[in-house]
């Protein structure tokens, strides 16, 4: 699975989840840092939006592995207001799990082509913007080919 081919697939779950219906007029879908989450995400995303993070590369043996996070927040209506707070946080994590679900369920049918590995989900909190929700870390990892690709290379060919 590319770069490209991963953020398309993220956005396409945003875009099919009840809850969100991402579509060019409703953008619930963003790309960005767990900073940006600290930043004003109102003027930029329609809640619950879901938000795709970068990654970080490893190699072990003949397998390439991409660990990154992604984040289900959601707005709440005053500061300070726990109820409110933990119902967001409550959704947050539902619409993660449905997430994860839908990314296992595509991985092990061969509908995206990676192997899937989910490490953990942490609760985030911007109270200076009133919205919360769960980031969740993955492991995506698929096959890596270390032989040389002689087209690649003037000398090689």
């Amino acid at each position: 699975m590319t770069v490209g081919q991963y953020y398309q697939y993220i956005e396409s779950l945003a875009a099919n989840h009840v809850m969100m219906r991402h579509s060019d007029t409703e953008k619930h879908y963003f790309r960005g840092e767990l900073e940006e989450f600290y930043m004003d995400l109102r003027n930029r995303v329609k809640f619950p939006a879901l938000i795709a993070e970068s990654f970080e590369i490893s190699f072990n043996g003949d397998v390439k592995t991409r660990e990154t996070s992604f984040i289900v927040a959601c707005n709440y209506p005053e500061s300070k207001n726990w109820q409110s707070i933990y119902v967001v946080m409550n959704l947050c994590e539902h619409i993660g799990d449905d997430v994860l679900r839908r990314m296992m369920t595509d991985a092990s049918s061969g509908e995206i082509c990676a192997d899937l590995e989910v490490l953990s989900a942490v609760p985030v909190l911007d109270e200076q913007h009133l919205y919360a929700g769960m980031r969740y870390t993955i492991r995506i990892g698929c096959e890596f080919d270390w032989d040389v690709d002689e087209q690649a290379w003037i000398d090689l060919q």
